[in-house]
């Protein structure tokens, strides 16, 4: 059951109970309407009539929902007082009375508006007016409107969701100057008293009649009156058209001793609290012309080739004859307020000092303008004495000059550096020059305007300088690379230039000489020279070359034989050709390829014994590649004939060397380090 339905349900419920009842006990609400405006003060008396115990009241709205003001209750009435009312305060209130278990409820409905004044009506700009009525709230509709006497201009209507401000705009035309106006606001809500439902105000809408003085001529120096009239709730404000502040505020304004700067238009206003008329008198001026304004087409000083025109105004009354003259320029003149003249394409030579003359019946003034005709350097011009090719540690002067306004910077520098040097006066000295002070020089003559480049070649003759050499490779180069080897020389002039290194010889009258080595080997490593001479002299540097190779025609050599017999001693020497040098490692495939090293690709294998026979490989690697070898060691058992020739054999040995292959056996076998190439094969391959 929803909660619309359990209230029918229970309203229900107590209608049975009432009518169970004795009919004596009964609830009554004062007042049963109320219509308050927004902070009066309400209080709302609920009774309970016959009731024989002591009732209980409770307050609430229709959807049970508790209600504002303060609740004062004794046995038979309970007041609910509100201090200041609130347009939240309107809403239909319910007292339900508890009389000994029967209740009975009964209701009043609250309505609340808002309209404490009059409407105001204000200017928002010269036509239009703006009606503003504060603070207005209804539950009903709110009229706002414009009339003119009998007859409603506008109307607006208005709802409202809480208290807010109501306006209303209204654009008259100039045929309601003078007229009167009226805003009203009505309030359509039963119950309001009869003096607060219809509000309204009247205001005239500017002057009612307004006049001012005719156009008006005065010579300089003589007194000028203006008037200006309307009715008498006007406000009169004199201004000069162009200008903001008011001149007088007085229906007659006058000026005392007038200059040319008084002549113009001057605007009368006449306003009122809402609109306002205006109207406007020409003044004139007489006497003699003001000083001529003597004006250039260009802001700044014109460039040369510009297309000029030079002005002279004058603003005098009666028109002035303006008359324009310069020193070497025909004279102008004119009967008009302005006099000009054209320069199609301005030079440096039409720089100087222009004047212009104007004169009327009443005098004669004058006034001059000073013309600068701007340039960017051109016609430059660069000498070099005592000439641009001469000898190491000899002297030049640069000479610079050119045509521009305003004066240009000069500055010298070289292409190749780009380095700077500054003048004053467009002089260079250069002393004690080099070979490598040679090159192309540039001169740039600048000033705001642009700027002009002038060149030339400085040849210094002297014996050549330190040849370049360069390798076609970065790093060293590896065995069948391509290689060229180049020789520049920048000497001004002709060299030869000889390149030597190896069996390699080449030579060339030119800047640049080069040999090519198709495919470089080893035996092309080594120093290559460069020599470059001229008739004044020679110069030689030199490079170094290292090829790079990997291991190859390698060869293993087993000494005494790669068949020896058990308990004899080998020798292997192992050599190959490379570079960098190549390490050389010898293992053999029977034990899981273990490693001996030697630091010269000697190998000693003392005391072999059976299990040491196999192939063994020898393994030559350097940072570029590697090669193998591999050999076979075959050992043969011993007999017993072998046995007794050893033995008698040994005895043969003189006793020093017995001691002396003894000691090297024991250091040997002692050793723990495997890069001296002496093993003991037996205890070696054990390990």
């Amino acid at each position: 059951m929803n909660g619309e339905n359990q209230l029918t349900f229970a309203l229900w419920m107590m209608t049975l109970h009432l009518i169970a009842g004795t009919g004596k006990f009964r609830a009554q609400l004062e007042p049963k309407e109320v219509v308050k405006h927004v902070g009066e003060s309400l209080e709302l008396v609920c009774t309970a009539l016959d009731c024989p115990s002591e009732a209980t009241f409770t307050w609430k709205t229709l959807q049970d929902f508790p209600v504002g003001g303060a609740m004062k209750s004794n046995q038979m009435t309970s007041r609910k007082t509100y201090n200041h009312i609130m347009t939240e305060d309107e809403k239909t209130v319910v007292c339900q009375v508890d009389c000994g278990g029967i209740k009975e409820q009964r209701t009043t409905k609250i309505k609340v508006y808002s309209f404490p004044s009059d409407p105001v009506i204000s200017r928002k700009n010269d036509l239009t007016l703006m009606c503003t009525v504060r603070s207005v709230y209804t539950s009903e509709m709110f009229q706002l409107c414009w009339l003119l006497g009998d007859n409603v201009l506008s109307d607006k209507e208005e709802t409202f969701d809480g208290v807010k401000d109501v306006s209303s705009e209204y654009t008259l035309s100039e045929e309601y100057l003078g007229k009167n106006i009226t805003c009203r606001g009505v309030l359509n809500l039963n119950g309001i008293p009869e003096g607060q439902m219809v509000r309204s105000v009247t205001a005239q809408y500017g002057p009612a009649f307004f006049t001012i003085s005719s156009n008006t001529t005065v010579k300089v120096g003589e007194r000028l009156e203006l008037r200006c009239d309307a009715d008498g709730k006007s406000n009169i404000t004199w201004r000069k058209l162009g200008k903001s502040e008011v001149l007088s505020r007085d229906k007659v304004t006058v000026i005392e001793n007038v200059t040319w700067s008084d002549a113009g238009v001057y605007e009368c206003e006449a306003s009122t609290e809402l609109a306002s008329r205006r109207s406007t008198v020409g003044v004139t001026i007489q006497g003699p012309p003001n000083v001529p304004k003597l004006r250039l087409s260009h802001a700044g000083n014109p460039r040369a080739g510009d297309n000029v025109t030079i002005t002279c105004d004058s603003d005098s009354v009666p028109p002035a004859q303006l008359t324009i003259s310069w020193a070497s320029l025909t004279q102008v003149e004119k009967h008009s307020s302005f006099v000009s003249i054209k320069i199609p394409s301005i030079q440096l030579k039409h720089s100087g000092l222009y004047f212009c003359e104007a004169k009327n019946e009443f005098g004669s003034k004058r006034s001059s303008i000073n013309i600068t005709v701007q340039a960017p350097p051109r016609n430059s011009t660069v000498l070099v004495y005592p000439s641009a090719q001469v000898m190491e540690a000899q002297n030049i002067t640069v000479h610079c000059s050119t045509v521009s306004f305003p004066p240009a910077s000069i500055i010298l520098m070289r292409e190749a550096d780009e380095f700077e040097f500054r003048s004053p006066n467009g002089n260079f000295h250069l002393f004690n020059l080099k070979s490598e002070d040679k090159g192309t020089y540039m001169v740039n003559f600048t000033n705001e305007l642009g700027y002009e480049v002038q060149t030339f070649e400085l040849i210094i003759k002297g014996p050549p300088n330190v040849p370049k050499l360069r390798l076609s490779h970065a790093g060293n180069p590896r065995a069948g690379d391509y290689v060229t080897i180049t020789c520049d020389s920048d000497s001004v002039h002709p060299v030869q230039l000889t390149i030597s290194g190896g069996l390699n010889k080449v030579e060339k009258h030119s800047s640049s000489v080069s040999i090519n080595i198709p495919s470089i080997q080893l035996k092309d490593s080594g120093l290559y020279f460069c020599n470059a001479k001229n008739e004044l002299g020679s110069k030689r540097s030199s490079i170094n070359i290292t090829v790079q190779a990997p291991p190859r025609n390698s060869t293993v050599l087993v000494y005494p034989s790669a068949q020896v017999m058990e308990a004899q001693n080998i020798t292997v020497h192992c050599s190959t050709v490379s570079f960098p040098p190549a390490s050389i490692i010898l293992m053999r495939e029977a034990d899981g390829f273990q490693e001996f090293r030697s630091t010269n690709g000697t190998f000693h294998l003392f005391n072999l014994k059976l299990e040491d026979k196999g192939t063994y490989m020898v393994n030559f690697t350097n940072e570029l590649g590697y090669e193998v070898q591999t050999f076979d060691l075959i050992i043969k058992e011993q007999t017993p004939i072998t046995a007794i020739l050893t033995k008698t054999m040994v005895p043969a040995v003189s006793s020093m060397s017995l001691l002396t292959a003894a000691a090297l056996l024991l250091r040997h076998l002692r050793r723990t380090k495997r890069n001296s190439g002496d093993f003991n094969l037996g205890k070696a391959l054990d390990m």
